[in-house]
């Protein structure tokens, strides 16, 4: 069953990090079409700095669940030069301290967005209240801790031969 699980996740979490390719796509092309116009017509797109940060940060947040259920993480495996299932417990406990510390990420996001909504913080140049797009990154953030208990589960499902 959590291999079921993990192929589901691993589905829904490449079509997130699309979504955050689009964002990434569209600031790259308004980007190019800002310098050509500054270049070309001597007229900047007035806005394209408000949106790149947004969109970078949509962009980046997108692109953790998926980094996380394919195990492209950075990882320094210890307990295996001792003993295999050592190092499977070591892997599991790991797994949880990565979602421990994405839980705590994704609760000061929360926070930080709050303070954002409260304060009727917007951008620039266009004015677009800038806390939904921190509330957006901060749901994916919590899709994310969701994706490493999954991979915890699997990781401690090895711990006892599952």
């Amino acid at each position: 069953m959590l291999a079921a699980l993990e192929r589901i996740t691993l589905t829904a979490t490449r079509a997130l990090s699309v979504v955050g390719l689009v964002a990434l796509m569209g600031l790259a092309a308004m980007t190019l079409a800002d310098g050509l116009l500054r270049w070309l017509a001597n007229r900047p797109i007035e806005g394209v700095r408000d949106l790149g940060g947004l969109a970078i940060a949509v962009a980046i947040a997108c692109c953790i669940p998926v980094g996380l259920v394919e195990r492209g993480n950075i990882v320094i495996r210890l307990g295996e030069h001792v003993h295999r299932g050592l190092g499977r417990v070591l892997d599991a406990v790991a797994a949880l301290a990565v979602a421990a510390i994405l839980a705590a990420a994704a609760w000061q996001f929360w926070i930080y967005a709050a303070k954002l909504a409260r304060a009727h913080e917007t951008t620039f140049v266009l004015q677009i209240p800038i806390a939904p797009f921190w509330f957006g990154v901060d749901v994916i953030l919590w899709a994310a801790v969701l994706v490493q208990l999954i991979v915890a589960a699997r990781d401690w499902a090895r711990v006892f031969g599952r």
